[in-house]
Formats: C-alpha cells, structure tokens, sequence
C-alpha cells in the first residue's frame, strides 16, 4: 500500500507530538492531527487528487477527503487514552463518575453531530473560529484575574506541586495516589468527591447535558471533543488541570467510537498506512506524556494549550493569509 501524503519519518514524529500534547494536557490531540494533515502533510489536497484520477467526480472526492480527515482525527485521539489512561487512574486522577455523567450526553450528541452538512472549505473556516475562542477561553484562565476567584483551584495546584517536588527526591510516586480522586456521594442528583483535600460538588444532570452539546460540535467537526472538554470541566466545575486531564481524554474516547462509525457510514476512506505510522508515534508520545506532566505548573499547562489553539485558530480562519504571513 503507498502513502497518499507524507514521509514516512515525519508522519512518526509528528504523532509523537501529538501523543505528547494530548495526553499531557488531555486535548489538542485531534486539532494536531488535524494540522498534520492540512498543513504539514496536505493529506486533503492529495487524497482529493488521487480520487479525481480515479475517476471520481470533484464534489465527491472533496466530500470524502472531509470525511476522512475526520476519521483520521478520532483515530488519533482514540489511541492516546489507551495508552495514557491507566497511568492516571493509576494515580486516582480520573473522576470516573463525572466521565460516564458527561458521556451519558456524549454518546447522543457524537450521533446528531455527524449529520449536520457542511463544506471542506466551510469545515476548515469553522473549525478555526472555534479553536481561536478555545484558545482567548484558555489564556484567560491563566489571569491573575480569573485566578483570584478560584482559590479551590490555586489550593490544590499546590499541594499537587509541593507534593511531586517531595516525590520527586525518593521516587515513591505510589504515594501519589493517597490523595487522589475519591468519591464522596453519587447519585442522580448529585455527585461529590474528593481530590488533594478539596471537595467538589457536581450536577450530574448538568454534566451531562454539557457533555451532549460539547459532543455535537466536536462531532461535527471530527474532533475528540478534549479542546472543549478541557475549559467546561475546569471552568465550569472549577476542576484542577490534574484531573481534568485524565478525566476528558476518557470522555473522548466514548465521543469519538460513535462518530467514526457515523463518518464511515457516510463514505469516509481512511488511509491505514497513513494512520498506521502516526499511531505508534502517538503510542510513544502518549506513554512519555503522563510520566512528565507532573513536573508542570498548573497554568503553564493552560498556556500551551492556548497558544496551539490560538494560532491556528487564526490559520484556518484565513488572518495570517490576509496578512501576508505564510505560515
């Protein structure tokens, strides 16, 4: 089977990256798949040439093409929580109850999604409008403005850090685990739990309404889901990036099972060489990610993930082309 796009070396490399970002910050898996795909490897613009040599009239070839980046995205973000999942459960930073309250929502939304119509071009607009105001959502989450009102979150953050310094000097990480994730009350009404001696409170109901709008749009555009899941969970029930993390890229997992199914439906042909490689570079990507996210500051993890959504926000939207900037 031949590659339709990229070297073979650089498609490992640039799953490695993307392994890494996604499972350290529990999204942007899928966006940097994404720019993979447009950008560094044309993935598109190949594919809809080697269907149109084929015989494939130009309406259709784009079609696929759309559909398959799709797919491609939600196989990427699909593999990394397998790899990156057990290491945060392992140490207690998976709010299992919160994740099957959102994915009760997910898993219908993830169906509506994919039937909404829409352009390649219109795709690529679209997709950029939402990340650019992810990304202004995520910086300003890293203000002394918005901080100072979330003093829960300030607590927490260091605890965790003082305690990954102290674990750090005997490398008895097992220890991390005592103060994890653990479940107060759950029920239909109400879901409360501790984590690094603070209690949070949540509607599970409201959750997973949540997590049913945030699966149409991510659906829609062949995305995990993690780029939304990640501020909603963390600004809306004011959760720690520590087990934000962990928690969404579980959720993700459930969105992007029901949406592939949807896009292969609807005439999506992946390349399985193409996604072959970038998967064992996301498999050693997501198995370093885990092990190094500990040593990060709370908001700097905030701050990578804005700038990537930031800037191309502003690609896709077409800034940097009216610009004159080439990039």
């Amino acid at each position: 089977m031949d590659l339709i796009a990229g070297n073979p070396i650089m498609i490992l490399l640039w799953g490695i990256i993307v392994g890494y970002v996604f499972s350290t910050v529990g999204a942007a898996g899928a966006i940097l798949t994404f720019i993979g795909q447009t950008i560094v490897f044309k993935f598109d613009k190949a594919m809809i040439k080697n269907l149109m040599g084929a015989g494939v009239a130009e309406a259709e070839a784009k079609a696929a093409a759309k559909n398959t980046l799709k797919v491609h995205n939600l196989m990427a973000v699909i593999f990394s929580p397998i790899i990156a999942v057990p290491r945060y459960f392992k140490e207690k930073r998976v709010a299992i109850p919160l994740a099957m309250c959102v994915a009760a929502g997910v898993v219908l939304g993830a169906i509506i999604g994919p039937m909404i119509p829409m352009t390649l071009k219109q795709y690529k607009f679209w997709f950029g409008v939402i990340t650019f105001f992810i990304g202004i959502r995520l910086y300003y989450e890293t203000t002394e403005t918005y901080r100072k009102g979330k003093q829960k979150l300030q607590n927490i953050s260091k605890k965790f850090e003082a305690k990954v310094k102290e674990l750090k000097q005997s490398g008895n990480w097992n220890e991390l685990a005592a103060e994890g994730f653990k479940v107060n009350r759950f029920n239909v009404s109400s879901l409360k739990f501790t984590f690094w001696g603070e209690e949070f409170s949540i509607n599970p109901i409201m959750a997973a309404v949540g997590g049913f709008f945030i699966a149409i749009i991510a659906s829609m555009f062949g995305l995990g889901g993690g780029f939304m899941l990640v501020p909603y969970l963390s600004s809306v029930f004011v959760l720690p990036m520590f087990v934000v993390s962990g928690t969404s890229i579980t959720i993700v997992l459930v969105n992007s099972v029901v949406a592939i199914i949807s896009y292969l439906q609807k005439g999506a042909q992946p390349d399985l060489l193409f996604m072959g490689i970038m998967l064992v570079g996301i498999a050693i990507g997501s198995f370093v990610g885990p092990a190094t996210q500990k040593y990060y500051k709370e908001k700097y993890l905030r701050l990578f993930l804005a700038a990537i959504l930031l800037f191309y926000g502003l690609r896709y939207m077409g800034v940097w082309a009216a610009l004159g900037i080439p990039i």
